[in-house]
């Protein structure tokens, strides 16, 4: 697999991204902390009632739960001039990249919420992409009326032949995105990066997981020779001027969810200001949204799976569970939950490689990936799209895209018995 290419011609660039055993008798059954329904703990939403990717915590007060309410309001809204929008824009409204099951079904030639980033060669003085001049660090699709947009992008999946450890052959997909500048060409030596929307149940029981837990993690000089080195990423963090530890987005680029939720507002919508009233309910909704409840825990097939995706290797990354500090939200604090997930960049090979560092990130770097709503994605958000630019359609294309530090186990996925695969995708799916 090349690392990412950009062919500038004529005023086009095309972003080229080509990406990333318990055999037999019955497999041991996963640790009892491994499996729970609620992945979120109290938090947890137990009924889907439509919205699963947007119901509160179950835990908040009447009073916060009024005010879970009056952020979702702004959440929801399709922000115009007045409110600030643009002039150039990638969406109006949170909604149109973070699906929730309200809109019309998503059209699946492209996957949720997909953008191009974009920067200069070098980082700026805190070590973040050093914003592109014409461009900043994303181009913007669409414009309010008078203006005009800064870029067209054009997605299309491409096949790829995987061979897989016993030499058959099957097909997964690379993303291509043509993309044509419309405000004059790109600086020499742009980097460029493609994302789809992440998934954001859960936000604050991630926020709240102590920075030491994670610090204890990280094995960046692989001292255990497991070949798993996962490293914290580093950012910048306005709010303290000072370097703090990244936990949100593809990279971690973004240290808490009041910083990831206005790096959105302005890199998304091009809103620049604010009621002050109304950024801090949707910061409190973007940090109090449930996670749904898991689906038949019980089932032997799921129990199975389960040992499986442990005996395998996938936990070493994807950890099972994690645990609350303190947190001014008391819904939130001291909480134990199944995020699957270690918040660590973590080497994903050259299949997956982006070519764009982040802080701290290189560009085959990304932060493990929750897992935690994996099962309810397509009934949730009508799209099935996996990885950082929306590629793989299944898990199966998912994992096969894996390399780097997680080679190892997506060999071991490949040399599962079909009995075992099929508990590991039943598995899978219950989350």
């Amino acid at each position: 697999m090349r690392s990412m290419r950009s062919v500038v011609s004529a005023g086009l660039v095309t972003v080229l991204l080509l990406g990333a055993s318990c055999s037999g008798g019955t497999a041991p059954l996963a640790p009892a902390n491994f499996l729970s329904f609620k992945l979120g703990g109290l938090t947890t939403a137990k009924a889907l009632r439509g919205r699963p990717y947007n119901q509160s915590a179950r835990n908040l007060t009447n009073a916060e739960l009024k005010r879970f309410g009056a952020g979702a309001d702004v959440f929801d809204q399709t922000v115009d001039v007045v409110g600030g929008l643009g002039p150039q824009f990638n969406e109006s409204s949170c909604l149109g990249c973070h699906l929730d099951g309200k809109q019309q079904p998503h059209d699946q030639t492209s996957p949720p919420g997909l953008l191009v980033r974009v920067s200069a060669a070098g980082t700026d003085a805190h070590g973040a992409p050093l914003a592109e001049p014409t461009y900043g660090l994303q181009f913007q699709t669409k414009a309010v009326s008078g203006a005009q947009v800064e870029a067209t992008i054009s997605p299309r999946f491409v096949p790829v032949t995987h061979r897989w450890a016993d030499g058959h052959l099957s097909t997964i997909f690379r993303l291509d995105v043509g993309l044509r500048p419309q405000l004059g060409p790109v600086v020499k030596g742009a980097e460029m990066s493609v994302r789809m929307a992440p998934s954001i149940i859960g936000l604050g029981l991630l926020e709240a997981i102590p920075a030491a837990t994670l610090e204890a993690a990280a094995d960046p000089a692989d001292r255990n020779g497991d070949g798993i080195s996962g490293r914290v990423q580093r950012v910048w963090d306005p709010s303290t001027s000072g370097t703090v530890l990244g936990r949100f987005g593809w990279k971690a680029g973004q240290a808490t969810v009041a910083a990831q939720t206005t790096a959105a507002l302005s890199g998304d919508l091009g809103v620049t200001e604010m009621d002050a009233d109304q950024l801090a309910d949707m910061i409190f909704y973007n940090r109090t949204i449930a996670v749904p409840i898991a689906k038949d825990v019980a089932a032997p097939t799921t129990r199975r799976g389960a040992a499986v995706f442990q005996n395998i290797g996938c936990a070493a990354c994807h950890t099972p569970t994690q645990h609350a500090g303190p947190s001014d939200l008391p819904a939130i604090a001291e909480q134990t939950f199944h995020p699957y997930t270690d918040l660590l960049l973590h080497d994903m090979g050259p299949g997956l490689s982006d070519g764009r560092p982040e802080f701290e990130a290189s560009g085959r770097e990304w932060r493990t990936a929750p897992l935690w709503g994996l099962g309810r994605r397509v009934e949730v958000t009508g799209s099935g799209s996996m990885l950082h630019d929306g590629r793989a359609r299944t898990t199966t294309e998912a994992v096969l895209w894996h390399g780097g530090e997680a080679t190892a186990a997506r060999r071991a996925f490949e040399g599962l018995t079909d009995q075992d695969r099929v508990a590991l995708l039943a598995f899978l799916d219950t989350l």
